[in-house]
C-alpha cells in the first residue's frame, strides 16, 4: 500500500512537471510570435510613413523652374501656388503632412500657407541638431513623424532655397491602429493562453498515459517474475538443506529430493528463457527469418507430436486443414511453430479425458486464420481481455499443477504482433475455448 502511494505521488509530480513544461513552451511560443507580429506591423507602419516623408523630400529638392511655371501658368494639381503678398510659390503638402520653412535664425517663413494648422504648429522651434534625423514629436496631443532638411540655395523654389525645411507627417491614425492591434494581440494571447492551459493538461494526460501504463506493467512484471522465481528457489533450497541434514544417505535414498530439485531447475530454465524472449521482443532485438511459404511447412511439425500425446491421454484430436496448400504467407516458420505449440499445449492441459481438441483453418478476406479449440472449462469474458498479459493465469492452482507460469500466451501475442497479425480467444460452444490467430495473405 505504501509503495503504491509513493508511486502515485511520483506519478503526480511527473505529471505536474510535464504540465508546467508544456504550458511554458506554449507561453513562450505565443509570446514570441506576438512580439514578432507586433514588431513587424509597427515597422511596416513606420516604414510607410517614412516612405511618404522621403517622397516629400525628393519633391522639395527637385522643384520645377518657378520662372517657367510662372510664365506658363500652373501645371497641374501638384504645382505650387503663388503667395500674393510675397510673390513667391508657397509649399504644398499632402493632407496629413505639414511643411515648415525656417530661415537660419529660426524664423518661420510660411505662416500663411499653414492656414488653420498654424495655431497647432506655431510653437515648434528650429533645432538644427536634428538635421537629417527622423523623429517622432508630440504637439498639443497630436503626434507627428518629422524630418528636418537643409535645402540648397540653388533650389528652384525661392521659398525653399537656402532654408531649413521641417517635414511633418501626422501619425495619430497609425498610432491608434498600432494601439488597437496591440490590444487585439493581448486579447488573443489571453485566449490562446487559456487554450494552451487546456491543451497542456490534455497533452500531459495523453503523454503520461503510456508511461504510467508501462510503469505499472513493469512493476507487475517484476513482482510476478520475483514470485515465480521465488517458488522453485524455495523448493530447491529446502530440498538441499534437507539433504545436508543426512550426509550419510546415498543418492538412491535421496532420489526423490534430487528429482524434485531437477524439476524445479528445469522450470527455472524454462521461465528464464521465456523472460528472455519477452525482453528481446520489447527491445525489438529478436531476429526474424521471414520466408514466403505455404502453411503446410509450419503446421506439420507441431501437430504430429501432439497427436500422439493427446491420444495417449484418452482425448480426441481432430485436424481439419483445408487451405494449407492454397495460400502464401510471409512468416518466420519457427516462430509460428512456437505459437502453435503454445496453443496446442494449453488445449491439451485444460481439456479433460474424452474431451476434444481440434485444429482447423479458415480464410477471412485477406487473412488466414488458424483456430485451436478445446472442450475444457472455458474462459470468462473478463479473463478474455487479460489472458494475453504476462503472468496472467485464469486458474493459478491448475497452472501450478501443470507447470505453467503464465508467459506462453504473452509470447504468442508478441510473435503474432510482430507478423502484423492478430490473436484472440472466443467461446467454443457449448463448452470450451477457441484460440484464433490470423496472418496476412501474400497475393
Amino acid at each position: 500500500m505504501k509503495a503504491k502511494t509513493k508511486q502515485n505521488k511520483i506519478t503526480r509530480r511527473q505529471q505536474l512537471q510535464l504540465f508546467i513544461s508544456i504550458m511554458a513552451t506554449f507561453a513562450i511560443l505565443f509570446l514570441t510570435l506576438g512580439i514578432i507580429i507586433f514588431n513587424l506591423f509597427q515597422t511596416s507602419t513606420y516604414r510607410s510613413i517614412d516612405s511618404d516623408i522621403k517622397a516629400q523630400v525628393a519633391s522639395i529638392k527637385k522643384q520645377p523652374n518657378m520662372q517657367a511655371n510662372t510664365q506658363n501658368g500652373p501645371q497641374g494639381p501638384g504645382s505650387s501656388r503663388m503667395n500674393d503678398k510675397n510673390k513667391q510659390p508657397e509649399p504644398r503638402a499632402p493632407f496629413q503632412a505639414s511643411i515648415l520653412v525656417f530661415d537660419d535664425n529660426g524664423k518661420l517663413l510660411n505662416k500663411l500657407s499653414l492656414g488653420n494648422r498654424y495655431s497647432v504648429l506655431k510653437n515648434i522651434k528650429l533645432n538644427k541638431r536634428n538635421l537629417n534625423q527622423k523623429q517622432t514629436i508630440a504637439v498639443k496631443k497630436m503626434n507627428f513623424r518629422a524630418l528636418l532638411i537643409k535645402v540648397s540655395k540653388s533650389n528652384n523654389n525661392p521659398m525653399y532655397a537656402g532654408h531649413y525645411v521641417l517635414i511633418m507627417q501626422n501619425i495619430d491614425t497609425q498610432i491608434q491602429a498600432t494601439e488597437n492591434f496591440q490590444r487585439i494581440l493581448i486579447i488573443t494571447f489571453f485566449i490562446f493562453w487559456v487554450i494552451a492551459l487546456i491543451l497542456s493538461y490534455v497533452l500531459t494526460r495523453i503523454s503520461m498515459f503510456p508511461i504510467i501504463r508501462s510503469w505499472k506493467q513493469q512493476s507487475e512484471f517484476v513482482n510476478d517474475a520475483a514470485h515465480e522465481l521465488r517458488t522453485p528457489l524455495t523448493i530447491i533450497q529446502g530440498k538441499l538443506e534437507y539433504m545436508l541434514t543426512k550426509p550419510h544417505q546415498t543418492i538412491i535414498d535421496e532420489a526423490e529430493s534430487i528429482s524434485v530439485s531437477l524439476d524445479e531447475v528445469s522450470r527455472l530454465n524454462s521461465l528464464t528463457n521465456n523472460l528472455l524472449v519477452l525482453a528481446r521482443s520489447d527491445q525489438a532485438t529478436t531476429k526474424m527469418d521471414y520466408q514466403l511459404t505455404t502453411p503446410e511447412y509450419f503446421l506439420k511439425d507441431p501437430i504430429m507430436p501432439f497427436k500422439e500425446i493427446i491420444n495417449s491421454q484418452s482425448k480426441v484430436f481432430q485436424v481439419n486443414l483445408n487451405h494449407k496448400n492454397d495460400i502464401k504467407l510471409n512468416v518466420d516458420r519457427d516462430k509460428i511453430k512456437q505459437v502453435l505449440i503454445i496453443l496446442l499445449d494449453n488445449a491439451t492441459k485444460y481439456t479433460p479425458e474424452n474431451g476434444t481438441i481440434r485444429i482447423y483453418d479458415h480464410i477471412e478476406g485477406s487473412k488466414y486464420q488458424i483456430i485451436v479449440s478445446d472442450t475444457g472449462i472455458g474462459i470468462s469474458d473478463p479473463d478474455k481481455k487479460k489472458i494475453f498479459g504476462r503472468f496472467y493465469r485464469v486458474d493459478k492452482s491448475r497452472n501450478k499443477n501443470s507447470g505453467g507460469h503464465g508467459l506462453g500466451l504473452a509470447i504468442a501475442h508478441q510473435i503474432i504482433n510482430t507478423h502484423h497479425g492478430k490473436i484472440f480467444v472466443r467461446d467454443n460452444l457449448p463448452t470450451g475455448s477457441e484460440f484464433i490467430f490470423e496472418l496476412p495473405i501474400k497475393h
